[in-house]
């Protein structure tokens, strides 16, 4: 029930802010849960004594975001170059945790890496303006790729209830099935022309079942691999923000390994 409850407050104010008129409310939803995330991460990193730094790491992530917005992907290396210098200089003020710098510096650098340059991307589509022969591009592309993320999860777990006997990953997420995530991809092949068909004319058939296959595989692959995060740091949930969902991190793990997918086909359709 605190899932379903959640869930019903969270979507209207998403949708909201996918279609607005003012893109920057989704910027800003899209900032704040970035920056929820990489605390939640680097919770997860300090759990394993990997002491990351959560100041040149929020602040590299606010750059990273602000990249997006106003369209400057190509600074983006330039600033993770600098975050790397920072976590390596914070590294040096703890003589006494030399056994741990290397394991501190790589997780500060590669939470802002997973958190905030991969959400970025829905942010650079949110931000892209409209294809000739095409209208609120940007709010399609968001809308359709919300719906393949969340139908890809619906289908794997109705799917793995009714089906599942043979487990997909026992040691990683041993609620996972093998039928489930069969299940799972197959809800996202069939959202992908559903969504072209009722509000996304623009995109053809082809290419939205490919969008749907393409999620339905790495959004599976992207909760995996923040379950196996978990795992490693000996904790259920990243976090305990939202009711029945657990943490930002495990909200937007699916979302993650998704985005660079929509955002580069979104560069194609501009073009």
């Amino acid at each position: 029930m605190k899932r379903i409850l959640t869930a019903a407050v969270a979507l209207p104010v998403l949708i909201y802010t996918v279609w607005s008129e003012i893109p920057y409310f989704f910027v800003a939803l899209a900032t704040v849960s970035v920056f929820l995330a990489l605390r939640e991460f680097y919770k997860l990193a300090w759990k394993v004594e990997c002491r990351a730094d959560p100041i040149p790491g929020h602040l590299s992530a606010l750059l990273v975001v602000a990249c997006f917005v106003f369209d400057r992907p190509v600074y983006i290396p330039s600033v993770l170059a600098a975050l790397a210098i920072a976590a390596l200089a914070f590294a040096l003020s703890r003589p006494d945790k030399l056994d741990r710098s290397l394991a501190s510096v790589s997780a500060t650098v590669f939470g802002v890496v997973y958190t905030a340059l991969l959400a970025g991307y829905l942010i650079g589509i949110r931000m892209a303006p409209d294809a000739p022969g095409t209208t609120r591009l940007a709010p399609k592309l968001l809308t359709m790729f919300f719906a393949l993320v969340m139908m890809t999860d619906t289908g794997a777990y109705y799917a793995g209830r009714a089906l599942g006997r043979h487990k997909l990953a026992p040691r990683i997420s041993p609620g996972k099935t093998v039928e489930g995530s069969v299940g799972g991809f197959l809800a996202a092949v069939i959202t992908g022309p559903l969504c072209k068909l009722i509000f996304f004319p623009e995109i053809s058939i082809a290419h939205a079942a490919a969008l749907g296959a393409a999620l339905g595989i790495l959004g599976q692959v992207g909760d995996l691999a923040e379950s196996m995060l978990k795992r490693g740091a000996g904790v259920k949930d990243s976090g305990n923000l939202l009711p029945g969902h657990g943490g930002m991190l495990d909200r937007v793990d699916s979302i993650l390994f998704c985005a660079p997918v929509v955002y580069y086909y979104s560069r194609l359709l501009i073009a």
